[in-house]
């Protein structure tokens, strides 16, 4: 956020939907990479927004028209950029967090539920990753036409580079992995603590029956094989 109070909308695509019932848009970070916010639609018809992008109003009306926000999920400190701009738009959405995460995202803005206790509500599974620093969780939900969705930030990630040079050089140490999902070579250097239990923890989302999408925060999502690029996620570790 600026010092004025606004936030700096950065150049976004256009809101998507890969399979029924999830939908996403691509925006740029403040440096060449995309971040990617993921939307999917809870029990009770409203939205749970995961990793959220600020946008203009056009972008915002996109959102609008897919019915109301009521859960802005903060994945970890990393991803708390516009937590406060979609608070300041829904002002009755609930901030949720993982344990792991909330006093540095209370830094930016009040957390009103951890999502080890909220989620499970609204009919998500969240799983634990452990082997990592920085708290993040993986979500496991019910697709309205059958099947599972599965919801990460950082842990994993695939290759979309944005153009230029700037953007290649970014690719190169935040996403330059190998197959459709794996780990970017900066999260083994700065955040895996424990390369066994990682593995085992990914090895567990791969078992997960009938994973039908596969979304991260940085990279595009995966809608086939799904066990079979998890799997090779873990194998990459």
């Amino acid at each position: 956020m600026a010092a004025d109070g606004k936030y700096k909308l950065y150049a976004r695509g256009d809101l998507e939907s890969p399979i029924a019932g999830v939908w996403m848009v691509a925006a740029r970070c403040p440096f060449p990479l995309y971040r990617r916010m993921t939307i999917w639609r809870l029990p009770d018809g409203s939205l749970l927004a995961h990793s959220v992008i600020a946008m203009d109003d056009a972008g915002m009306a996109q959102v609008d028209a897919l019915g109301r926000v009521s859960i802005i999920l903060v994945p970890h400190v990393g991803h708390r950029l516009d937590a406060g701009f979609y608070k300041q738009r829904y002002p009755d959405a609930r901030v949720v967090a993982p344990a792991a995460a909330r006093a540095k995202v209370e830094r930016v803005i009040a957390v009103d539920a951890l999502a080890e206790d909220e989620l499970p509500k609204h009919g998500i599974t969240v799983h634990a990753l452990p082997g990592w620093k920085h708290g993040e969780l993986a979500y496991e939900f019910a697709l309205p036409g059958g099947g599972r969705g599965l919801v990460l930030c950082d842990v994993l990630t695939n290759r979309d580079p944005p153009p230029g040079i700037g953007g290649w050089l970014v690719t190169k140490t935040t996403s330059a992995v190998p197959g459709p999902l794996g780990v970017a070579p900066i999260m083994k250097l700065v955040m895996l603590k424990d390369r066994a239990a990682a593995k085992a923890a990914l090895v567990r989302l791969a078992e997960i029956p009938d994973v039908r999408i596969v979304s991260t925060a940085h990279g595009r999502p995966v809608v086939s094989d799904c066990a079979g690029a998890l799997h090779a996620a873990a194998a990459s570790l």
